[in-house]
């Protein structure tokens, strides 16, 4: 009998003594500031056994109950076998380790780091920055606040790109060297760490150069009747002073007097059709960096030539080209030539299959493209008067990179 009681007071003695083991892991969170910290404390048994929280050796709380935490943000959430400890509205005073406690012997304890992220916050050293062409210029940026340590960026803009961005470098400063005309625009340093909202700001940069003439096709039919305008884009800081002159057949400038205007950078000269001489014409711009110009041409001949066909399209092997080309006088045939890889393709007239006045379109099947290839195209048009310059080229097929530029050729 002896015996019996003495294995049963073991057995007591043993399942006091038990400890308890974890089933939660120790963790290491980062939390955003505002979000919910949450915590486990999970053990495969607690039989018994006390749960307490403590923040160093402060007790957060005992069991369910909060015993101390700021501001009341603080409770628990028990469930079988351990609880879970919530913080609501996380605050940077709140980073740091976080234990949980069972009341067993030895006691046992696991711990959770915490660290709390915050918003980024940067502002750039200058607002706006003049800079003459050639020149090297540093922009800066720099961190306000923000944990973790902010990650910076740069990325530009500008109205002449319709205001489309691109990726210029990282970290705080950003040098700039031989600054072109075109490195003009609204550049943007951003800071991110993983918070749910970035910051940025801004530095304006403005480049002091002479004028860049693009004069598009170069290209102008000559219409007889109403009025033909010519234009020509223009870049320039300061703004550029612009004449237009004919050019005579012994490449002498003969000023022309028209209706002038200028609109976000393209300048404009309207010529009546009944007194239009047909040729080169010229635009000229001056500013105190320097100076440029460019002709264009003036003719019956049919052109410019407008590529109207998608550049890549979704069939990888055909492809329907279009395009529509102006000429008052009826165009009898286009002359289509298509390259593959710099080497002739086709060659091969095509009647237009309509007009609309004096705008003539036409379409040319292709097939048996191959992506890994690259195709371009160029076209002129007949007319009574001859036949036209070509126009393009126009890069198109499947995969292939953005067209670079039609003018006539």
């Amino acid at each position: 009998a002896y015996d019996e009681i003495n294995e049963e007071s073991q057995e007591k003695e043993e399942v006091v003594e038990r400890v308890p083991i974890f089933t939660t892991e120790q963790h290491s969170k980062l939390i955003n500031q505002g979000d919910r910290i949450r915590l486990p404390c999970f053990v495969d048994k607690l039989d018994g056994f006390v749960v307490l929280w403590k923040r160093g050796e402060t007790i957060i709380s005992v069991e369910n109950r909060v015993i101390s935490f700021p501001d009341n943000r603080a409770k628990i959430e028990g469930e079988k076998n351990g609880n879970w400890l919530i913080i609501e509205s996380a605050r940077e005073q709140d980073e740091g380790t976080y234990t949980c406690h069972i009341t067993a012997f030895p006691p046992q304890e696991i711990s959770h780091r915490v660290r709390i992220r915050t918003r980024p916050e940067i502002s750039s050293v200058q607002d706006r920055v003049v800079v003459k062409e050639g020149d090297t210029v540093d922009l800066s940026c720099y961190i306000k606040a923000g944990y973790p340590y902010p990650e910076i960026t740069w990325t530009k803009s500008n109205p002449r790109d319709n205001f489309g961005v691109k990726s210029v470098g990282s970290g705080p400063d950003l040098m700039l060297q031989n600054v072109s005309y075109d490195m003009a625009g609204v550049y943007r340093c951003r800071a991110d760490n993983g918070y749910p909202v970035y910051s940025d700001d801004i530095v304006n940069v403005t480049v002091l150069h002479k004028p860049y003439i693009d004069k598009g096709d170069g290209f102008v039919h000559a219409h007889s009747k109403g009025s033909i305008p010519l234009s020509c884009r223009i870049s320039a800081y300061p703004k550029a002073k612009v004449h237009w002159s004919y050019v005579d057949h012994k490449g002498r400038g003969q000023e022309i007097s028209g209706e002038n205007w200028e609109e976000k950078s393209v300048y404009s000269v309207s010529l009546p059709a009944s007194e239009a001489k047909l040729g080169d014409y010229r635009c000229h711009a001056v500013n105190e960096f320097g100076s440029q110009q460019a002709t264009i041409k003036l003719s019956n001949l049919a052109g410019p030539i407008k590529f109207q066909s998608y550049q890549v399209e979704n069939s990888s092997s055909v492809y329907n080209l279009t395009w529509s080309g102006e000429s008052s006088a009826p165009v009898s045939q286009f002359h289509l030539i298509v390259t593959r890889d710099g080497s002739e393709l086709i060659n091969t007239p095509v009647i237009p299959s309509h007009n609309t006045e004096s705008n003539w379109t036409a379409w040319y099947i292709m097939t048996e493209l191959e992506p890994s290839h690259q195709y371009a195209a160029k076209i002129s048009a007949s007319n009574s008067h001859g036949q036209g310059p070509f126009f393009g080229p126009w890069k198109f097929g499947p995969e292939q990179s953005e067209n670079s530029g039609v003018e006539a050729v």
